[in-house]
């Protein structure tokens, strides 16, 4: 009897939802019935794109598979070939004319994919009204409203609780302003009069960490951080700030969402930005923030370590790791591949970001409810890097 094959790998597999109580089941819920059932750990990838139709005067969204009929399985080929022949709907992909008799995906090339996937799931054709903040001078056709198709500059409506959109609209004669029900908004132009670049890169933060969190765990992320995540990245990739700390950090920002979102152009345009600016990073809450972002992005326990410790001020961590001072900007380079080696740029950022807590001078330290909130998340993914504390 031949040893059985327990080497891990991606399998390419058709999946055709069967009927067999009249009831359609989707492969998630399949894989997870059978991993309950085996006590089996099988990993399945079940790509989705989300779709926007317009159904009877109004726009919605619905999930699609990305590639019709065909999912992704990782684990050993006994365990996928068990699965494939419970008839549950799951079957094996020929590898036609190439090594090997079953179709299958290496590790790099499916981490590559995932990326690809994300990007296009994440990429909507307009925004919801709720999730997003406009300010004056965007330039927004509206989509679902009072007036679909209507173009114009968005104006402020202070203390407004209507949900009204006003707009300036330029016409023939002057500019007319409506003041009008809108639900979904295509932004057009992003206004290059915003002063408010410090207030929305700390409203952002909250933001991004709950995205984050997300992302940790592998699911989906939700259509409002999707839009805070996009409209922030869009909004704020050509905004240039005269503060160079700011600005670093601002840059990692943008780097993490891109990322995230699964825009790599962006994400590597964000990177070469905050190469630029980050000697200047000095204060150690940014410094653990962007700790925490590479922590989780790379899943890097070093980092996390090296962030908890800048929050705490310890010199050694609690396993005994002797405290470091590097920005943990190593995932600068890590977005093509998980494991990644540092760059000579990231390795310079060990030395030139390295200034104690004493000198650190930016211009807006956190504030206590900034430094706990950063806390906070580190205590939630305290069990994936410390699970023995």
């Amino acid at each position: 009897m031949a040893a059985p094959d327990r080497q891990k790998q991606w399998y390419i597999l058709r999946y055709v939802k069967s009927v067999p109580s009249g009831v359609k089941q989707s492969a998630e819920a399949v894989v997870d019935r059978f991993n309950r059932s085996e006590n089996a750990e099988l990993d399945l990838f079940a790509p989705t794109i989300v779709k926007v139709v317009h159904r009877e005067g109004k726009f919605i969204k619905i999930e699609s598979p990305l590639v019709y009929q065909y999912v992704f399985v990782r684990g050993d080929f006994d365990t996928v070939k068990h699965l494939c022949g419970m008839q549950n709907g799951f079957s094996f992909v020929f590898n036609h004319g190439a090594e090997g008799r079953y179709a299958i995906m290496s590790d790099a090339k499916m981490y590559a994919f995932r990326r690809i996937a994300m990007a296009y799931r994440n990429e909507l054709p307009f925004f919801s009204i709720e999730d997003i903040d406009l300010e004056f001078g965007d330039k927004v056709e509206i989509v679902e409203g009072t007036f679909p198709g209507l173009v114009g500059y968005y104006m402020p409506k202070p203390k407004s609780t209507s949900g009204n959109v006003v707009l300036a609209v330029t016409q023939n004669l002057g500019t007319v302003i409506y003041d009008i029900k809108a639900k979904y908004v295509r932004v057009l132009e992003f206004s290059k009069k915003s002063k408010r670049g410090y207030d929305q890169i700390d409203a952002f933060v909250p933001k991004l960490l709950t995205a984050l969190r997300s992302y940790s765990q592998d699911q989906p992320l939700p259509g409002k951080s999707v839009n805070e995540l996009t409209i922030f990245c869009r909004r704020m990739e050509a905004v240039k700030l005269d503060n160079p700390k700011i600005e670093a950090k601002m840059a990692a920002l943008l780097m993490a969402a891109n990322h995230i979102l699964g825009n790599n152009e962006g994400y590597v345009a964000a990177a070469e930005r905050f190469d630029r600016r980050q000697r200047h990073i000095t204060s150690p809450s940014t410094r653990a923030l962007i700790l925490l972002l590479s922590a989780i992005i790379r899943n890097s326990r070093a980092d996390y370590l090296q962030g908890i410790t800048l929050l705490t001020g310890s010199e050694t961590s609690t396993v005994g790791t002797t405290k470091q001072t590097s920005v943990g900007t190593r995932y600068i380079a890590s977005a093509s591949a998980p494991t990644s080696a540092p760059t000579s740029a990231s390795t310079s950022a060990s030395t030139s970001t390295s200034a104690s807590a004493s000198t650190s001078n930016d211009q807006r330290p956190a504030t206590s409810d900034q430094l706990k909130h950063l806390l906070l998340e580190y205590d939630h993914y305290r069990p994936h890097f410390l699970p023995e504390s």
